[in-house]
């Protein structure tokens, strides 16, 4: 039959053969549509498929390949022909090279009798050959790309179990701030803390401009304090890592609580030795000398000892109440009185005391009587404290020293300002001073003697009654205590 006329016999248009190959998808498929095009163009008794490996050539069906089959298929290989070469047994095999830009695929030999090839066989099996190797390029490359799936699978869930076993949050957020990807430990924060931390971490985002640079932040939120790093990267994304760090935190308070209760210690015991030192050596001196003391003098011993005695037991009523307070056994004693009474009852009581250290003491009363009901005992031992204190840490350095004490009436509610011009409290030490054992060290303070607790009573003594405290202090100008209260009635 004319080679011609087979070959459009077999197929009618060159589209019906690309049509062909190119659905084909797996190398299965390629084998049977070789066998299949070969066979309709020659007769032939054996066929073998040879897969090029590192330095030789396998059969892909495991058929047992002589040497010099072996050598023909590295013959073609290098050749890239198509060819018919006799063989030692009197039979010829056709070899076609499957090959596309000097890359082999795959090298297709069969025995034959056929002694030599048509040009229209030849230009048409070279048109299979560049398709057939165009096909199992692309079989290849799918399967490269799932087996380079698979291996991003599994790093993916390989990565994912790290991320999810981390006792952090880790977060990726886009331009918009819109979240991209999260582990689970990020979402039980998000779902334990809502829309108050991502409000805050937005915020953050926000402001951070600088790309590469990290930024930690801490934040509490309800009762908890969290770790919060930031990083914007090169791509625009923000990178952000939680980590509660509360026990950390609690532990830090321990130890710093522990080391408070040390330095109170010694503090107290310094403070308790200070009074019984000076009223042990002024009954002394009575005791050795009274025949030669003469009423002045000997009357100047005794309020000596009398105020160290009082200083005493202040010191000793400080310390009961901050024991009973943290023992939760305080009891609170409500009764009506009249604040303006007891305002003027305090300020007689420190005047003279105020007056011995140049300072003048104010009070501004509403003109009607405020009643309140309010454990009487424990609002007066408020007022004196803020005031004693107010006293201990005047300005020496000025002439002028006052304090004043407000009472406002606020409706329902009563507002008390105890305000001094003394050395101020600097404003990194606003909340801290309400703390047990927290004292203000500096070189105003230093000559100062307390025991770190009387602050911390203060505010127990108030909130106990269901009222609140809080300071305003400038450095070097004073400060201004209000005390607010429910009147109770």
């Amino acid at each position: 039959m004319d080679s011609k006329k087979m070959i459009f016999d077999t197929y009618s248009k060159i589209s019906d053969l690309v049509v062909e190959i190119s659905s084909l998808k797996s190398l299965e498929q390629v084998e049977n549509s070789i066998h299949s095009i070969v066979s309709r163009l020659i007769d032939f008794d054996e066929e073998y498929f040879m897969w090029p490996t590192d330095d030789s050539y396998e059969e892909l069906n495991n058929k047992e390949v002589t040497e010099e089959i072996k050598d023909l298929a590295a013959w073609a290989a290098k050749s890239l022909k198509i060819s018919i070469f006799p063989l030692e047994n009197g039979e010829n095999a056709l070899i076609i090279p499957f090959s596309k830009s000097q890359k082999v695929f795959l090298i297709y030999i069969c025995l034959t009798k056929m002694e030599e090839i048509s040009n229209e066989i030849l230009v048409f099996l070279n048109i299979v050959s560049f398709l057939i190797a165009s096909v199992i390029e692309t079989l290849q490359l799918y399967e490269e790309i799932l087996e380079a799936k698979n291996v991003m699978e599994k790093n993916r869930d390989f990565l994912n179990q790290i991320l999810n076993s981390m006792i952090s949050g880790l977060a990726v957020y886009d331009k918009k701030y819109e979240k991209i990807f999260f582990n689970s430990n990020y979402q039980k924060f998000e779902q334990k803390y809502g829309k108050s931390l991502e409000d805050y971490i937005k915020n953050e985002m926000i402001n951070l401009e600088i790309i590469g640079e990290k930024l930690t932040k801490e934040y509490e939120l309800k009762g908890h304090f969290l770790s919060i790093d930031f990083l914007k990267t090169k791509d625009g994304n923000y990178l952000v890592i939680i980590s509660d760090i509360t026990g950390t935190k609690e532990l830090e308070r321990l130890k710093k609580l522990d080391k408070m209760k040390t330095e109170f210690l010694s503090t107290i015991s310094h403070e308790l030795r200070t009074p019984l030192a000076a009223i042990k050596a002024y009954s002394e001196s009575i005791v050795d000398s009274l025949e030669m003391l003469d009423e002045e003098t000997l009357k100047d011993f005794m309020e000596t000892i009398l105020n160290e005695a009082d200083h005493l037991q202040n010191l000793l009523d400080e310390i009961l109440d901050f024991s009973r307070l943290e023992m939760k056994t305080l009891n609170i004693k409500k009764e009506k009185f009249s604040i303006n009474e007891l305002i003027n009852e305090v300020y007689n009581a420190h005047k003279n005391k105020a007056k011995t250290n140049g300072i003048k003491m104010y009070k501004v009363l509403p003109k009607e009587n405020i009643i309140v009901n309010l454990d009487r005992t424990r609002v007066k031992q408020i007022l004196s404290n803020l005031i004693d204190n107010a006293i201990k840490y005047c300005d020496k350095r000025k002439d002028l020293k006052f304090i004043k004490i407000t009472v406002k009436d606020e409706k329902d509610r009563l507002l008390i300002l105890v305000e001094d011009n003394g050395i101020g409290i600097p404003k990194e030490h606003h909340e801290k001073v309400f703390e047990k054992f927290y004292r203000v060290d500096n070189s105003l303070t230093y000559e100062v003697s307390g025991t770190g607790i009387g602050l911390s009573v203060v505010k127990e003594l108030v909130e106990i009654q269901n009222g609140k405290i809080w300071l305003k202090s400038v450095e070097g100008k004073g400060t201004r205590f209000y005390i607010e209260f429910k009147k109770g009635m």
